[in-house]
């Protein structure tokens, strides 16, 4: 297997899985294992803290992992089998819009807009 399909079949059963938590016959469990998931993932507290780079991270995958390993067998066969069914029918797993990369570019915008403002009146006051 290339590294390319193995990314593929990462990304698509990545995709599985959040499409089976979302579904209203999914177990309350692993609704609540998902939820936890992204809240460890975008959560600046973490088991190990990320000043040390190697277990920082390292942490970081191995409770992820096992997250999702858990996820895995909380959701009932049948209804994983038909939304990876789904998936690999072909239907687009996100939806390609215009909005999104224009409203992230819109914050980055605003965010350098803001910091140069920032450092311009913070380096004019050393040399004034």
């Amino acid at each position: 297997m290339s590294l390319r399909n193995g990314a593929r079949r990462i990304r698509a059963d990545l995709v599985t899985l959040a499409k089976a938590v979302r579904d209203p016959h999914a177990p309350r469990a692993a609704k609540l294992v998902a939820a936890l998931i992204v809240l460890y993932v975008v959560s600046p507290l973490d088991l190990v803290p990320d000043w040390n780079a190697l277990t920082g991270l390292a942490d970081d995958l191995v409770v992820i992992v096992a997250g999702l390993a858990v996820l895995h067998r909380l959701i009932p066969p049948a209804q994983l089998a038909d939304h990876r069914a789904r998936v690999e029918a072909g239907k687009p797993p996100l939806p390609r819009g215009r909005v999104r990369p224009l409203a992230g570019a819109l914050m980055w915008l605003v965010a350098l807009t803001a910091l140069a403002w920032w450092s311009y009146g913070w380096v004019a006051t050393l040399f004034l």
